[in-house]
């Protein structure tokens, strides 16, 4: 084989590895989802997937988490990402709609008042 070969197998292992954890843990989730049609399926499992990779990667750096246990915590957060993101969503998005009005009050301006 040549080394270029090698390079590329041992990257694709590496992040096949890294997601098997989250992919695992979005997949378990779906076994408990009842009506799922594929598409929300394929976008669960694609959420919990991206989510988990991410966060892990944070909190693996965060608290200096041994790979064993970071894997553990992928697998949980892929497990909950699709049901708590939309969640998470709205909130965030209701606390950017309330941004502006809340910045043009602390500066003292009333909105409502024509001149």
């Amino acid at each position: 084989m040549s080394k270029l070969t090698v390079e590329i197998a041992n990257a694709i292992g590496t992040f096949a590895s890294a997601l098997a954890p989250a992919a695992i843990g979005a997949a378990v989730a779906q076994a408990w989802e009842k009506g799922l049609s594929w598409s929300q399926r394929l976008v669960q499992w694609g959420v919990g997937i991206c989510v988990s990779y991410y966060v892990t990667l944070g909190v693996t750096a965060w608290l200096r988490l041994d790979p064993f246990v970071a894997q553990a915590v992928g697998f949980v957060i892929a497990m909950v990402a699709f049901r708590a993101t939309p969640r998470f969503i709205e909130g965030v998005a209701a606390a950017a709609a309330a941004l502006p009005d809340g910045l043009l009050a602390k500066l003292g301006i009333n909105r409502d008042s024509t001149s």
